[in-house]
């Protein structure tokens, strides 16, 4: 690669992306278009606003340039606003306008995994008490509107808690907000939160038949009848074996092995693509048989198998999977990066033909964590 990891994310994907994203109004802008210009939509999504606040807190935490820093503070405040509609806190909307008003008025329990995740960030690049108060506002929220009582775990949405399917996705990644509220405070109180989400996954969401991850679900946590219930995601699958790796290392555990390498197996066996032009990309969707359901593929599996390739290796301090995790970097930046080095074609088709224009920066968060996480082991 002609710059090191760090130099391209810090110097020059975040400062990109910090340069056009950041609506003065208020929030940031959902997208790029193929121009690298910012799409002027008057929705600001809660996912996309939180997504952006964590990538810049983290970005300037490993030494980005003060603007970067600036740009978070900018997504926090926004953050904070959007959280109190006439004065009063009803969690986060899925959408408002720069000024606050609501758009759409679900409070998603996916939307709700990400605030949590961006305040443990923020609090350790400002640090902020209140965003560790707004941090345990949301899980409060999901504790009181959403959580399931009877069957476990948490609904979709609010107020519309009977959505179906219910979803792994959500769950994931309220894991992941938790270990990074326990990272961030030291607090038990996320790190058993999170073990919570760990029963769950270990109960429900791993099918044990395949080795694989279930995605879709029916009231009692079934796995959904027909395609739905079919359906495996490799990115999810990979993704899981990286949090593993961070539950097992935060807790102190070690009965998590036998889960990641069946994921990692199931997910490099069935999930990438073997042959032709993209011969190594993660492709979007296969069956719980392994058959192929959808062989676009999207940009964010890309890193997830990045982050599941450095938990492999530090899990068995095996090389391949470090050196796999690099090469893989070096694919996604030959076939989904334009020519400006900062934005991607976000899904190709299996042979590498675009099938979106826009560039959502909500898939920074994605991007910018295998980064960081590459930077990670090149440097210890």
């Amino acid at each position: 690669m002609p710059q090191s990891i760090r130099r391209w994310t810090l110097e020059h994907v975040c400062p990109y992306w910090c340069e056009r994203i950041v609506d003065p109004r208020g929030g940031y802008f959902e997208a790029l278009d193929e121009r690298g210009e910012a799409v002027r939509s008057p929705a600001k999504t809660a996912l996309n606003q939180a997504r952006l606040t964590y990538v810049l807190s983290h970005a300037s935490i490993l030494g980005g340039s003060a603007s970067l820093r600036r740009a978070a503070d900018h997504g926090f405040d926004f953050l904070q606003r959007s959280s109190a509609i006439n004065g009063r806190f009803e969690g986060w909307h899925r959408s408002t306008d720069n000024q606050g008003a609501i758009l759409d008025s679900a409070r998603d329990t996916y939307d709700h995994a990400f605030v949590i995740f961006a305040m443990a960030w923020y609090h350790r690049a400002s640090p902020s008490p209140e965003a560790l108060r707004l941090a345990e506002q949301a899980f409060t929220f999901l504790d009181d509107n959403l959580r399931d009582a009877v069957h476990g775990g948490f609904f979709e949405e609010y107020p519309s808690i009977d959505k179906l399917p219910r979803r792994q996705n959500p769950h994931m990644h309220l894991l992941e907000a938790m270990l990074a509220m326990h990272a961030a405070t030291g607090e038990k109180i996320w790190l058993e939160r999170a073990a919570g989400i760990i029963e769950l996954f270990k109960d429900v969401f791993f099918d044990r038949k395949t080795g694989s991850l279930a995605e879709f679900f029916d009231a009692k946590w079934n796995v959904a009848q027909g395609s739905p219930g079919l359906q495996r995601e490799p990115g999810h699958q990979f993704e899981w074996v990286w949090l593993l790796g961070q539950f097992a290392s935060q807790a102190g555990a070690n009965d998590f092995e036998k889960y990641a390498e069946a994921l990692f197996s199931f997910g490099t066996k069935h999930g990438i693509d073997p042959a032709g032009r993209l011969r190594g990309i993660v492709i979007d969707a296969v069956s719980a048989a392994g058959t192929v359901l959808a062989d676009s593929k999207l940009l964010w599996p890309q890193t997830e198998y990045i982050k599941a390739c450095i938990a492999r290796f530090e899990s068995t301090q095996e090389a391949i999977y470090k050196d796999a995790a690099f090469a893989h970097l070096h694919l996604v930046r030959t076939h989904f990066f334009r020519d400006d080095g900062a934005t991607w074609i976000n899904q190709v088709s299996r042979d590498g033909i675009p099938m979106v224009s826009e560039t959502p920066s909500r898939i920074l968060y994605h991007l910018f964590l295998a980064a960081a996480e590459l930077m990670r082991i090149e440097e210890s």
